[in-house]
């Protein structure tokens, strides 16, 4: 009886590492490196203010960055920079709102939804404070469909050009995902 006790404790501790062990050999890792065209100018904006906050502007931001301000997105996706290049996908149903932080900082939601390649069909939810001034920004990849199912992971976020008279940016991206 207690060899029997003794067998059964065993294995009741070795066997939850063994399965943690097991699943962790399971994630494979991805690098994605895509740019992101916000354009908010132009006959076709890709990128539209649906609210305008209403409290001060944020230092640095030239007036257009209030606590509140919320804009929507469906921007693409490429390759390389330059907007002729070969689309990967669409950023939709982004949004960022307006933080009242002392600088022009936003809380950033967003979908990459990718539509070529090896990922074609799957999509990463991306989350967290993008603070558009600095060098590079660091958001969270906070699950993802298809291949990325049940994903983790990290966005670096560097501005490669914008235009702050009209806002146009593009944004490079390199994703880090664990799946």
């Amino acid at each position: 009886m207690a060899l029997g006790r003794l067998i059964i404790t065993l294995l009741a501790a070795l066997v939850p590492p063994l399965l943690l062990l097991m699943a962790a050999a399971a994630v494979d890792t991805h690098r994605l490196h895509l740019y992101m065209h916000d354009s908010t100018t132009g006959p076709n904006p890709s990128a539209m203010a649906v609210l305008n906050g209403t409290g001060p502007a944020a230092q640095g931001s030239r007036g257009a960055g209030r606590f509140g301000r919320t804009v929507v997105m469906d921007d693409p996706l490429t390759e390389g920079p330059g907007p002729a290049s070969t689309a990967l996908g669409r950023v939709l149903r982004g949004g960022n709102h307006g933080l009242g932080d002392g600088g022009p900082a936003m809380m950033l939601s967003m979908n990459l939804v990718l539509t070529a390649g090896i990922y074609n069909g799957s999509t990463l939810a991306v989350m967290g404070r993008n603070a558009v001034l600095a060098p590079v920004r660091e958001l969270s990849v906070v699950g993802g469909a298809g291949r990325f199912r049940m994903a983790t992971g990290y966005v670096l976020v560097k501005t490669g050009s914008w235009a702050p008279a009209g806002g146009d940016a593009v944004l490079q991206l390199d994703v880090f995902v664990y799946a």
